[in-house]
């Protein structure tokens, strides 16, 4: 079982990196008493088949693997928390996942850390991310693409940024209640 939430996050990065994204959008909202963990791509989605199949632990596209444990894993976990998991997909137009989860159940996984999971896959790819916090009150949200455009010919993976960007997201999430490493 993945241990905290921002590995579950990981995970769906890496499958929409393999997709081919060219640009993936993540949100996490706390929604009443509900967590909403969504990741929605624009790479090269599936078909039917795949669709049906995705969150079968005994299938995968990876190459050279026989399983595939992050999709049924997330879908796992909400389930038996009593939440709820929803995959979506085009082909040719790319793939949404979303799982609700209960904040407050005793057995839901901790965030993790966030930061220090999604900044080097958001700093380090070539794709472009949106990253999103929200609440009832308040929204944070980080897009590679206006970073890039404020930062000029300063790469995202300079120190300085990278040290920047970290604390911004860990000053989000302790302002959001959010401080939850595992």
């Amino acid at each position: 079982m993945v241990e905290d939430l921002a590995f579950h996050l990981a995970d769906l990065l890496e499958n929409a990196l393999r997709a081919g994204a060219k640009f993936v959008e993540v949100e996490l909202a706390r929604e009443g008493g509900t967590l909403l963990i969504r990741v929605e791509d624009d790479g090269v989605g599936m078909d039917e088949e795949q669709l049906r199949r995705a969150s079968d632990p005994f299938f995968t596209t990876k190459p050279g693997r026989r399983i595939g444990l992050g999709l049924a894993f997330l879908r796992q976990t909400a389930e038996e928390l009593g939440g709820h998991f929803q995959i979506q997909s085009k082909l040719g137009r790319g793939t949404r996942v979303e799982a609700r989860l209960p904040w407050d159940h005793p057995d839901r996984p901790p965030l993790g850390d966030l930061p220090g999971t999604l900044l080097p896959i958001l700093v380090t790819s070539p794709v472009e991310f949106r990253l999103i916090f929200r609440d009832h009150k308040n929204t944070w949200a980080l897009d590679t693409r206006e970073v890039k455009k404020a930062l000029g010919s300063v790469s995202l993976s300079d120190p300085q940024v990278l040290s920047f960007l970290e604390r911004e997201m860990r000053e989000a999430l302790a302002a959001f209640g959010w401080k939850e490493e595992g």
